[in-house]
């Protein structure tokens, strides 16, 4: 287990520090004086324990609990303090424990007990998850092993359907006239009826067969899907887009992230219903695409945020935005052979789709990097 301490004083980091030599199985990996620091840490190293200090100067040991949940839950936190008066707050932050200073031995010990039960638990939990199969929504719907096998070939298109939708709205009670009207239109009511009591008896016999942790319940003349075993590739990914766009994710978090976009919301189904849920998502990857290629091209990492911005434009052709992304990274990298390629098929993806021009600010911004590539002067990013 690794662990950080983050204590303003220096001789608290250095006692606390000698008491954990004793716990062979405790890696001190970092001690500091300020939470700023422990968080810059957290960023980049994974650690299950932290040991936090209630009272210091600039972040208080509360906010500070706050921001490294933010960054994992899964981490354990114990705050080690010369004032009894927090516990209540410290306990309302989801601490695992609170230790007084100066620290009792005995005290203390019963606190490693504590974290590797804990800690231990988690494991098992983490485990049992990695087991289960996995649910992806980005590219299409599947529900797959952990090795990558799908596992559920669907009776019908009707069926996959039904449960792409309650898997999106997984949690809410809907109305069995929403789902035949969402997905059985043109049925007349009697027939769609009997449809949707069939669709149901597959997907609860699909849960039953395939260990998934959910349910599929009817109450109030309503059906709820619920359960731990639903989260999808595509929450995971809205989650760490949002936490990116609060600054909340570290560049290599946001990297790890980005790879889950691996294609658009349930985009080889093409529902109608899944199609506001689809633009949000492919907001998200454009906003974590463009922070991370700016990111990358300021620390001098020009090849990857190519490579990065190709992919992008690869599975989202008609943003503007990426395309003139594109056109910067080839220009920076000197490759004006390719940069004319690339921008005269923009301009012709536009022709060829649309019958239309691309816009004139486009035009004359790819027309100045495909003059300055051969010696005219330099060129800004940000027209």
């Amino acid at each position: 287990m690794r662990a950080i301490l983050i204590d303003d004083e220096k001789h608290a980091l250095l006692q606390l520090k000698w008491m954990l030599e004793e716990a062979t199985d405790i890696e001190v990996t970092g001690a500091y004086q300020t939470a700023a620091e422990g968080l810059s840490h957290l960023a980049e190293q994974r650690t299950e324990i932290v040991f936090l200090d209630m009272e210091m100067p600039g972040m208080s040991g509360l906010e500070a609990a706050e921001a490294i949940h933010s960054l994992d839950r899964a981490i354990q936190i114990v705050f080690v303090t010369a004032y009894s008066s927090y516990a209540v707050e410290a306990f309302e932050v989801n601490a695992l424990d609170y230790v007084l200073k100066p620290i009792d031995p005995a005290r203390f010990a019963k606190t490693l007990v504590r974290l590797r039960e804990s800690i231990g638990k988690s494991a098992s939990v983490r485990q049992e998850e990695q087991e289960r199969p996995e649910m992806e929504m980005l590219g299409q719907l599947s529900i797959v092993e952990p090795g990558g096998r799908r596992i559920v070939k669907w009776r019908t298109l009707k069926v996959k359907e039904l449960f792409a939708y309650l898997l999106q709205h997984r949690g809410l009670r809907l109305s069995r006239d929403v789902l035949m009207e969402e997905i059985w239109p043109s049925f007349d009511l009697d027939k769609a009826l009997v449809h949707l009591h069939t669709a149901v008896y597959q997907i609860r016999r699909m849960l039953r067969e395939t260990g998934i942790n959910a349910a599929l319940e009817f109450s109030l003349e309503s059906y709820r899907l619920h359960g731990d075993g639903l989260v999808t590739d595509a929450d995971r990914f809205q989650q760490a887009a949002d936490a990116a766009a609060e600054g909340r994710l570290s560049d290599s978090e946001a990297a790890t992230a980005w790879e889950l976009y691996c294609g658009h919301y349930l985009d080889k189904e093409d529902y109608p219903w899944a199609k506001a849920r689809k633009e949000k998502l492919l907001q998200g990857y454009m906003s974590l695409t463009l922070q991370l290629t700016a990111s990358e091209r300021a620390s001098g990492a020009v090849k990857s945020a190519l490579r990065r911005i190709r992919r992008a434009c690869e599975l989202y052709p008609y943003s503007e935005r990426l395309a003139k992304e594109l056109l910067i990274g080839l220009f920076e990298n000197g490759e004006t052979e390719e940069l004319r390629r690339s921008y005269d098929s923009y301009c012709e993806l536009f022709e060829e789709e649309w019958g239309i021009r691309t816009t004139a600010p486009f035009r004359a911004y790819g027309q100045r990097l495909l003059d300055r590539s051969v010696g005219e002067g330099d060129v800004s990013g940000n027209d």
